[in-house]
Formats: structure tokens, sequence, C-alpha cells
């Protein structure tokens, strides 16, 4: 596979960090020349569609590439993928929700229909793909696609009149549940199974079939949990319980199911590989419990009402379990190796995570017992972003060396 693409990855990783240390030094010089929202908007865009979705398109061609057929089609998705997300995120810098932005993001929702059709291709080609891979492989493109209602759905609610109303905000928590804990969890989990067999480990446990239809019946009714805002009634928050408590059991089963490979991951990959893989089921762990939290529709809807808590999540979902899951795939594929400079930035990256999630969460919980944030909370959300930032630097600048002559055993 052509190296450029994990440089395209770590590329719209470190924009993404960079606009995140603008928007924490915002509020110490607010008059600048870009608004604030236009940076957020595309921050989050090249967040989810830049880093994210190419960053495991990446993980599937690495894998796959020596046996793929098409291999000028995959450049050129792989190109297209990144031309439009980086027009898409200079059209958001430069007028925020406009013209330009929407057909950027439009387009990327085409592009992304055209990598799925691929890789759905590519994978029928393959002789020796564990059925419970594939399983979540195709379940985690149909939820790409049905994720991708949402954004279609805002041009018609705003054709409307509607752009202020519930629908809108309604569009877009459907657009992200669909994303993270659809397409993202699901087909990251897949190409781990699928990574894993490739190295003679096989997940012979039942509780992988288990988990993955306990948690793809779940996620539909799950979804209500994300908009208990809105007044369901008693029904609708009854369905919001079964889904959310179906996907905790799914991911329950699936962390079990991943219990037994334990000892051989241990045994065949580094250090710093089984580290990354123990904190991303442990963030899994950890994400699928705090949701249980939305069973309450009184907390659940001041967890909406708490901006910081609504945006520790998103970090928590995307920056940690996903990001740091797409990192230690890139290691179990030899992307990144344990170079002193790859062990020290995904360290540096991890602090900073874990200060930004204590910092936002601690923000939330001072408003609920009606204290003040103090100057303190923004100074350290700055510098935790610093950090992201150094971190992935340096995981980019350990890509970049072809040669490092300290190699650690990690």
């Amino acid at each position: 596979m052509p190296r450029i693409f994990v440089h395209f990855t770590f590329f719209f990783f470190t924009l993404t960090a960079l606009s995140g240390v603008w928007m924490r030094f915002a509020p110490f010089k607010p008059n600048t020349a870009i608004p604030y929202t236009n940076v957020l908007h595309g921050h989050s865009h090249l967040a989810i569609l830049g880093w994210a979705f190419l960053g495991v398109f990446v993980v599937f061609l690495s894998l796959y590439w020596q046996s793929i057929k098409q291999k000028k089609q995959a450049i050129f998705l792989s190109i297209m993928l990144f031309i439009i997300s980086f027009a898409m995120f200079g059209a958001f810098l430069y007028q925020g929700y406009g013209l330009i932005s929407i057909i950027m993001s439009t387009l990327h929702i085409f592009v992304e229909y055209w990598a799925a059709i691929f890789i759905i291709r590519q994978l029928k080609s393959q002789r020796n793909v564990p059925k419970s891979g594939l399983l979540f492989i195709k379940a985690s493109l149909l939820t790409l696609v049905i994720s991708s209602f949402g954004p279609f759905s805002l041009g018609y609610i705003s054709a409307n009149g509607l752009k202020d109303s519930i629908f809108f905000d309604v569009a877009i928590y459907f657009y992200l549940h669909f994303q993270y804990n659809g397409w993202l969890y699901l087909f990251l989990l897949g190409m781990f199974i699928i990574l894993v067999h490739s190295k003679n480990i096989y997940i012979r446990s039942p509780f992988i079939s288990y988990g993955f239809w306990i948690y793809i019946i779940s996620l539909f009714p799950n979804f209500f949990s994300s908009i208990l805002w809105v007044d369901l009634g008693i029904f609708g928050e009854i369905i919001a319980a079964i889904g959310v408590i179906g996907q905790w059991i799914g991911v329950i089963f699936t962390l079990l199911a991943c219990k037994g490979i334990w000892r051989e991951l241990a045994s065949r990959f580094s250090k710093l590989t089984f580290i990354s893989l123990y904190i991303t089921f442990f963030l899994l762990l950890l994400k699928s419990t705090m949701e249980l939290g939305l069973i309450s529709p009184k907390l659940a809807f001041q967890i909406y009402e708490t901006r910081s808590v609504v945006i520790g999540y998103l970090h928590f979902t995307l920056l940690g379990f996903v990001s740091i899951f797409i990192l230690a795939q890139y290691q179990m594929l030899n992307i990144i190796t344990s170079k002193y400079l790859s062990v020290l930035g995904l360290t540096i990256f991890i602090s900073g995570f874990i200060l930004n999630e204590l910092l936002l969460f601690g923000q939330g919980l001072l408003g609920w017992l009606n204290f003040s944030i103090s100057e303190f909370g923004r100074y350290g959300l700055l510098v935790a972003s610093g950090l992201l930032l150094i971190g992935i630097v340096m995981l980019w600048v350990s890509c970049v060396q072809k040669n490092n002559n300290r190699m650690l055993d990690y």
C-alpha cells in the first residue's frame, strides 16, 4: 500500500488537533479572523470524516493490499477521500455551514458509498475471512449508509423552515449515533477480528456472535437514548432503556469473547500494542457503562443540558476509543512500530486525552454542584489540547522515519 495514505490520515489527525488547540486558545483572544463556530464545524467534520474514516479505510487497505486486484481504484478512492475531506474542512473555515461546505459534505457521503461497495467486493474475493469478522464489517457498512440519512434530512428540514426546531438536532444526533455506535464501532471490531485471524489467533467463543446480535438489535432502540431531551413519553423511555441495556450486554459478551485470546495477543504482539488494545477495550467498557446513566430521564436531560459533558463524551468516544483503536491496529499492521518516539508520542497523547476528559467531566460535575468554573480549567484544557497535538505529531514523525536506532521492547 502506498505509504502516502498513512500520511494522509496523520495529516488530518494533526489538523484536527491543531484546530482543537485553536478553539482552546480562543477564549483568551476572542477577536480572531475566523469565527469560532466555523472552526468548530471544520474540526468536528474533519475528525469523523477525515481522520477516522480514512484511518479505518487505511487499516483495511493495508491488510488486503497484496490481494486487491483493483489497486488503481483503491488509490483513486483514497485520493478522492483526501481531497474532498480537505476541501470540506477549508470550506467550513471559510463560510461555516454554507453552499460549498454542504456540497463537499454531500460529495463525501457519495464517496463513502463508493468505499463501502469497494470493501464488500474485496471481501467477497477473500477466502480466509472469519465469519464473525465479516458479519461485523457488513453491519458496519449498513449503519454507515443509515447514518447518512441524518445529513440528507437536514436539507429537507432547513428548506421547510424547521432549522430551529427539534427535528434539526434529532437529525444530527441520528447521524452521530449511527457513526459512533454503528459504523466505527462495528468496523473496527470487525477489522480487529480479521487481523488477529490473519495472525492465526482465533476467537472461538460463541460470545462473539451473541455480542454482535444483541448489540446490533439494540442499536436501533438505543438511538432513543440520544434524544431523551425530547419528550418521548414513558414508551419512548422504555425503548431507550432496552437499547442502552442491550448494547451494554452486547459489549460485555464481545469483551468476554476477546478475553479468550488475551494471552495470545500478549505473546504475539509488542507490549506497546498490547497496552494500546488493553486501553481500547477498557475505554469501550467504560463508555458503554457510562451510557447506562441515560436510563434515568432526569439524569439524561441534565447531561444533554451540560455542554462540557456532551463534549467530553464525544471526545471520549472518538478521541479515546476510536482513535486509540485505530492506532492499535496501525501497530498490529506495523504501520507504527515500537520505536522510542512512537512510545513517547502515544504516552503523551493518552496523557492529553486523560487530562482533557478529567477537566471536561469535572467542569460538568462542578456545574451540577453550582460551583463556578475556574480559569484553571480553561488553561488545563489548552494544555491538554497541546499534549494531544504533540503526541500526534510525534507518532507521525515516527512513521516518517524509516530507520530508528532505538527500538524498544514495547
